[in-house]
């Protein structure tokens, strides 16, 4: 799912090479501002914050500079994950279940906390509504209140 940054560019990503690209829309037509290797999403789409791209490079939560597609940071253990943002959090699932909340910032990975969910393969990015996370697997959903 193409992520929308500011009022006229998209950033666009797959597995395949070069990994993503970010399009400026101007007088309907779509012109490349830049692409890279930086952030490949595979199954989930990356979240866009203050200038920052938040997403699963393959299997590693990863930031980088929407500006630059430049690494500000990586961290491993979470599988082919899903993430979205609340109040300046990422709310990440791992793909086995483990949701974490991380504070959405470039400098470094820093994570708030973390609980095991569910069990078995997750690949469907948590939902936020009312101060509650849910998530779910292939046979079972979960609720939990923030």
């Amino acid at each position: 799912m193409p992520v929308l940054i500011g009022s006229d560019k998209l950033f666009i990503s797959g597995v395949r090479n070069p990994g993503f690209i970010i399009v400026q829309i101007a007088d309907n037509k779509a012109t490349k501002v830049i692409d890279g290797s930086s952030m490949k999403n595979d199954f989930n789409s990356s979240c866009y914050m203050d200038g920052y791209l938040y997403g699963f490079h393959v299997a590693a939560l990863r930031c980088i500079s929407a500006e630059a597609g430049e690494v500000k940071w990586t961290k491993r253990g979470f599988g082919k994950g899903s993430l979205i943002i609340v109040d300046d959090k990422l709310i990440v699932l791992s793909d086995q279940g483990k949701l974490v909340i991380i504070e959405a910032t470039p400098d470094a990975y820093e994570e708030k906390s973390l609980i095991q969910t569910i069990n078995g393969k997750s690949w469907t990015a948590p939902s936020f509504s009312n101060g509650k996370v849910y998530v779910r697997n292939l046979t079972e959903m979960a609720c939990y209140k923030l």
